[in-house]
């Protein structure tokens, strides 16, 4: 019975000791993402949108259609299209509590992330029930890589701890 487990040993260990576990390959400038600087041109809690809504505006007549539809805390400020685009997410929702920032705007690879958060009433809040539209416009430099939003989802609290 001996004889027989150390075979069995000595072959699991000349098995693992055959198979070759290749390195990672080394990370190139390439898949470092690179942050892009934007600025707010306007965020607000209404607007005449009845869906969520995720969209790269890159003209100022398409700016405008959108801009008259969204109701903001403060005037937009004007983005310069010679060399900005509008970046805006709009989220349709069901009651008071809510608001949505953008967090994070890189480049990576040949992708435009642009990534917000959606923050809701935590479950000891008492919202409001009334229909809105959670919403930022921000603008970031000129691009022809495509965009791709990620909405993070984050509940507060209302009592202190």
């Amino acid at each position: 019975m001996q004889k027989y487990s150390s075979i069995i040993l000595i072959s699991t260990l000349l098995l693992s000791a055959s198979c070759e576990t290749t390195p990672p390959p080394e990370l190139t400038e390439e898949d470092l993402a690179e942050l892009l600087p934007y600025v707010s041109l306007g965020r607000g809690l209404q607007a005449s949108l009845d869906t969520t809504t995720v969209r790269v505006i890159s003209d100022v007549n398409t700016w405008i259609a959108y801009a008259d539809s969204l109701q903001p805390l403060m005037p937009f400020t004007s983005p310069d299209f010679e060399t900005e685009m509008v970046l805006l997410a709009a989220v349709d929702v069901n009651a008071g509590g809510y608001d949505l920032r953008f967090e994070l705007v890189e480049s990576l690879r040949d992708t435009v992330v642009a990534t917000y958060r959606l923050f809701s009433p935590g479950p000891d809040c008492r919202p409001s029930f009334s229909t809105g539209v959670a919403f930022e416009a921000v603008r970031i430099r000129r691009t022809q890589n495509p965009v791709r939003f990620v909405q993070i989802e984050e509940a507060l609290d209302c009592e202190p701890n």
